[in-house]
């Protein structure tokens, strides 16, 4: 690949492979609101990101054709774009200069204070709560999220202010490029092991671009033995008495929580408006970061009150025939374990619906699964969303709903395809039940249709 070797806002035309993805889309936005002629091709893009980038000037393909590169001055992928993709090739026929995504960020970047999230799970809440939080601070930063925020609707923005809030990307080492002023780091799983070869290996890189922060590093307790050999001040919070940043006790409310935590600045109880304990040390998280940059925990806690949090996570869509539907983001176990943990304060059955994300995921972790869903009432596995993945036929996608019944003998557990999921939800959901909608696939144009669900 070419590095990138002229300004961003170039005088040609930037043309984006895969630009209806969440990382490529807000990439996409920012350089068009920075100026930037940008256009795109994902024939897997969704009709709502497709008409808002057509509202701003942004040209997008459905179909790959070598004539999209005409007059392009460079191409830009992620790594999620395979070698076979025929715009990509194209490109190389003709030495079109080709730049990855996380380069043209860290180009955009340039002259701000970078303030990156990392982390295996909670990186788009974080980074919406922390720039929400100085936003409403007035410090007019600038973002670029992998999810919309639930009160705009916008992943990224431009602001006049000196920071840069960045959600990065661990899955394929690009993490790594960036050097940032303060990072935070919510923890760390195991997951891409694809690209990682092993838990030792995804520790390896997370501790790398620790020692790549250049100032504060803040991390949540469980995985504080990465700060061996850093000489860079590091905060710490979660739940152990020796947190910087310490949460107490959290308490559900209607529509949110009560979270009572202790700070350098002495004891606080603040509220938010996300559900489960996850959310609450989330906040603590974001808190920390925003303390590091100069903000006193009792405004930080004052700014959270009224963060309402970003799409697909735990996104409340609203109420038909007795059923209360939620839509989610969650694929990995430990991601679905803290999703239903934060619904069972509502005391009401849940009915819990997977689509499974990568047949590499599905197979690392098959095992996981059942236990996750344990506290589901029924659960629905729907077929493997590959996101770019070969398929692999060596994992069905009824393997993992068998694994679940296994698991899970006294659950109800159904195999449904994707098609004949709302017929299957009418048929079956009942007066009084939370319907949990989860995975990154395409189930999340399913949830737009939830009013069409009906016990």
């Amino acid at each position: 690949m070419l590095p990138w070797g002229e300004e961003v806002n170039a005088t040609g035309r930037l043309h984006l492979l895969g630009i209806g993805g969440a990382g490529m889309s807000a990439l996409a936005l920012l350089l068009k609101r920075r100026g930037t002629d940008t256009s795109g091709t994902d024939p897997a893009i969704s009709p709502d990101l497709a008409a808002k980038m057509a509202e701003e000037g942004i040209v997008v393909y459905r179909e790959h054709d070598p004539s999209h590169l005409d007059g392009v001055e460079r191409v830009v992928i992620s790594s999620a774009i395979p070698e076979e993709n025929p715009e990509l090739r194209e490109a190389l026929r003709r030495s079109i200069p080709i730049a990855h995504r996380v380069d043209l960020l860290r180009r955009l970047a340039e002259g701000k204070q970078l303030v990156a999230v990392a982390g295996t799970h909670g990186k788009g809440t974080t980074t919406g709560m922390l720039a929400h939080l100085l936003r409403r601070l007035g410090w007019d930063p600038s973002l670029a999220n992998g999810a919309e925020l639930v009160d705009d609707g916008e992943r990224c923005w431009w602001g006049e202010g000196v920071h840069f809030v960045m959600e990065t990307d661990e899955s394929d080492g690009s993490f790594l490029k960036l050097h940032p002023q303060t990072a935070i780091i919510t923890n760390i799983d195991r997951d891409h092991l694809n690209f990682w070869g092993d838990e030792e290996g995804l520790r390896q890189g997370f501790r790398r671009f620790a020692g790549a922060v250049e100032g504060t590093l803040i991390l949540h307790e469980s995985i504080l033995d990465l700060l061996e050999g850093q000489t860079r001040p590091i905060w710490s919070y979660g739940q152990g008495a020796d947190c910087r940043f310490r949460l107490l006790e959290w308490q559900p409310l209607e529509g949110g929580a009560e979270v009572t935590a202790d700070t350098p600045d002495g004891t606080l109880r603040f509220s938010i408006c996300l559900f489960g304990e996850h959310n609450a040390l989330m906040a603590l998280g974001a808190m920390a970061v925003a303390a590091s940059l100069g903000v006193s925990p009792e405004r930080a806690a004052w700014a959270l009150s009224s963060y309402r949090g970003i799409r697909r996570r735990l996104e409340r869509k609203g109420e038909t025939g007795g059923v209360l539907v939620f839509d989610d983001h969650a694929d990995h176990p430990t991601e679905i374990t803290r999703t239903i943990a934060a619904l069972l304060p509502l005391g009401r059955p849940i009915v819990a619906i997977l689509q499974p994300h990568r047949f590499s995921r599905v197979r690392s972790l098959l095992a996981d699964y059942g236990p996750a869903l344990a506290q589901a009432q029924r659960v629905v596995v729907l077929p493997i969303w590959a996101a770019g993945e070969k398929i692999d036929y060596q994992l069905s996608d009824q393997d993992l709903y068998l694994q679940i019944r296994q698991s899970n003998p006294g659950q109800e557990v159904h195999f449904s395809p994707r098609d004949t999921l709302l017929s299957f939800l009418r048929a079956t959901l009942r007066r009084g039940e939370v319907l949990l909608l989860m995975g990154p696939g395409d189930i999340a144009e399913i949830a737009k249709r939830w009013e069409e669900i009906s016990a």
